[in-house]
């Protein structure tokens, strides 16, 4: 890292006591490491953004650990039409980027994560809240968790998501810490490698000709009349709800929700 820093690639800051710096990459880093597309950081960058990194890495780091595909916003932006949320402003529109698209197993529709500090005022948010919503409802997005820096931050953010209708694939919660991320159990690989069947040897494999029309001819009167083989119980309709539950099952481990419990029964 000192020798990125002293080449004008890397630059970084200090941070709270005892949590070592923050660091990213100057224009000329992103320029060195092939990343043209991807827009620097303004340099030095304020403390909110610092802190609002910092917030971000943890969410990263979350999802790095649960093994799952993730793009962070600057990676985003290099596609912006693409993964941009339309949202309303005071005075028309404007377009948003998560801070993080994240890939469930099998899925091309990522869930995006928020990183909120609380500091935006309740209009501005509810606004924002409804661009998710919508993004959600035409499949832009999977899902939307807000990682939040407090437990009041997420109550309220909750609150105004159930406001703006926004209760289908939703969460806030508190940001995870260190100690929390350490002990989730790592996610098996998304998809393990076929295994391909060997070739048989070259011994063994038969040279085929094309039949002759006296051959189809004597082939077609050998055969004998098909026997009748009951049809199989149609098996779609389980597939398709064992997929649904599964990814139903993803999406509440990525929004950090727990299971359905069932209501007990109402007893005299």
């Amino acid at each position: 890292m000192a020798k990125l820093e002293a080449a004008g690639w890397l630059a970084r800051a200090p941070w709270v006591w005892g949590e070592g710096s923050v660091a990213w990459l100057t224009r000329a880093g992103v320029q060195a490491a092939g990343l043209g597309g991807m827009p620097a950081i303004k340099s030095p960058p304020a403390p909110t953004t610092i802190a609002h990194g910092v917030l971000v890495g943890w969410s990263a780091a979350r999802n790095e650990h649960r093994r799952r595909e993730w793009k962070s916003a600057r990676e985003l932006a290099v596609d912006h039409d693409r993964w941009a949320v339309r949202m309303r402003r005071e005075r028309g529109y404007a377009s948003e980027l998560p801070d993080l698209a994240v890939w469930l197993p099998h899925s091309e529709v990522p869930g995006a994560v928020i990183a909120e500090s609380g500091y935006r005022r309740e209009d501005r948010q509810k606004m924002i809240l409804e661009g998710w919503r919508d993004a959600i409802s035409s499949g832009t997005y999977s899902a939307v968790r807000y990682d939040c820096t407090s437990p009041s931050v997420a109550q309220r953010i909750t609150r105004l998501a159930t406001k703006v209708g926004l209760t289908r694939s939703f969460g806030a919660h508190a940001q995870t810490t260190a100690e929390q991320i350490a002990a989730l159990t790592p996610a098996a690989p998304a998809s393990q490698p076929a295994v391909q069947a060997p070739e048989p040897p070259a011994d063994m494999v038969q040279i085929t000709r094309e039949p002759t029309l006296s051959q189809i001819h004597m082939a077609q009167s050998a055969e004998l009349p098909p026997a009748s083989v009951p049809e199989a119980a149609p098996t779609f309709e389980l597939a398709e709800a064992e997929s649904t539950a599964e990814r139903e099952r993803l999406i509440r481990e990525l929004l950090g929700t727990d299971e359905p419990k069932r209501r007990r029964r109402w007893h005299r």
